[in-house]
């Protein structure tokens, strides 16, 4: 089967063996490009098969999208339903530490399989994981129907931020610095602005840089909160207006479970209901074979990407 990997910072299509063992055998339809998988083969990652945002039909059939992350099951984190805090989620995480979704095959057990609904747009599988990564933040800050909100950044993950505060009934301004970018933001019903503006009851970090944080910290009113999406990858500083204000700085990573409620499922509701989504945040699609290209565009600013996804079928 074709797969990617890469080494030494580049891309390469290579053919491996169809994964044998435990777990059922996916046949991959669509894969996402993360940022951070940008990030991660920039600081060295290696060999693995890559891909963390994917899913496929499973041998009877059914189209599922797959939660890369591990959980052990029985630490303290998993049997209080906070799986995301596991040692195992990125121990044992698709496209990390294990083979992902950038390939024509990949096995996952079958409690990481999500089955997606008839009608729902197949490359709607491979949005399932950033939208999960957004609603654990939200859902972790418990914003308010009627309140204001600012997203900064309008890659991927702010969009599909915008997105779901809009669906809950918040007012969102996202500040968007390209053209292709703010049509995004319009397709989603959300209002593109170049600069935030003040005295918003929430902010949301979706670049995770000292100037997003400091711009989230500016445009949060006193007394209200600023979530941080995902991962810094250079240190960022804590100021004095931060604590002038008491904002309440929110992290989140991954996503979690609970009896009452999982991330991904609800993700996987969204996209369903709301097909206009995947329209507007998947902006490029390449076949599996075209990977170094896609890779390409997907880092390069200015090619007017916003999510691009490898299909297997083209």
């Amino acid at each position: 089967m074709l797969a990617v990997t890469a080494s030494q910072g580049k891309i390469s299509v290579v053919e491996r063996d169809i994964p044998d063992g435990e777990g059922e055998l996916i046949a991959i339809t669509s894969s996402g490009i993360c940022g951070s998988d940008l990030h991660m083969i920039e600081n060295g990652l290696s060999h693995v098969v890559l891909g963390h945002e994917f899913g496929g039909y499973t041998s009877d059939g059914r189209l599922v999208a797959v939660r890369p992350t591990g959980a052990c099951g029985t630490c303290t984190h998993c049997t209080t339903h906070h799986s995301q805090l596991c040692a195992d989620a990125l121990r044992n995480s698709h496209g990390i530490s294990r083979d992902g979704g950038l390939a024509e095959f990949v096995r996952a057990t079958e409690d990481r399989l999500f089955e997606i609904p008839k009608g729902t747009d197949e490359v709607s599988v491979g949005l399932v994981e950033p939208l999960a990564v957004v609603l654990h933040g939200i859902n972790r800050m418990n914003v308010q129907h009627g309140s204001t909100a600012v997203v900064v950044g309008a890659g991927s993950i702010g969009l599909l931020a915008a997105a779901v505060l809009r669906d809950r009934g918040v007012t969102v301004d996202i500040v968007a610095r390209h053209a292709h970018q703010e049509r995004a933001a319009e397709q989603l019903g959300v209002n593109p602005v170049r600069e935030a503006g003040k005295n918003y009851d929430a902010s949301y970090d979706a670049v995770c840089t000292q100037q997003s944080f400091d711009a989230c910290i500016e445009a949060t009113r006193p007394g209200g909160s600023l979530l941080e999406f995902g991962m810094f990858w250079t240190p960022v500083a804590l100021t004095n207006p931060m604590l002038l204000k008491e904002i309440t700085v929110v992290p989140s990573i991954f996503y979690g479970h609970t009896q009452e409620h999982h991330d991904f499922a609800e993700a996987v509701e969204i996209l369903h209901r709301v097909p206009s989504i995947a329209s507007a945040v998947v902006t490029h699609r390449f076949a599996l074979a075209e990977a170094e290209q896609a890779f390409a565009v997907a880092a390069d600013r200015k090619a007017g990407a916003i999510k691009v996804h490898l299909l297997t079928s083209m």
